[in-house]
């Protein structure tokens, strides 16, 4: 019972180095974030229910505590980049359903 409130978060070696984008090959600006990044925040955000600056300020705190030296995307990078990326989203009814059920 003591655990329900823990929350433990870990990037593997693959998702560090993947956080970074690749270089474009086309004409435009240079994407900071690799979709690994965008979709890492853009989930928690989902899961938790948050605003696109809230999602910057948890990221920012996890990676902080991490003590990794990784670039936080912004907010408004996140709301951008949402627009092209598809985000799992929880089934909240099948949690409510089982929660009732216990």
């Amino acid at each position: 019972m003591r655990q329900r409130g823990s929350l433990t978060v870990w990037f593997t070696g693959e998702a560090v180095e993947g956080w970074r984008a690749e270089p474009r090959t086309t004409p435009g600006g240079q994407p900071w974030y690799s979709p690994l990044a965008i979709l890492t925040a853009l989930t928690l955000r989902a899961v938790f229910r948050l605003a696109f600056r809230q999602t910057e300020g948890l990221i920012g705190s996890v990676v902080g505590l991490l003590g990794l030296d990784l670039a936080v995307p912004d907010h408004s990078t996140l709301c951008r980049r949402a627009a092209t990326l598809e985000v799992p989203i929880p089934d909240r009814s099948r949690n409510k359903a089982s929660n009732r059920s216990s």
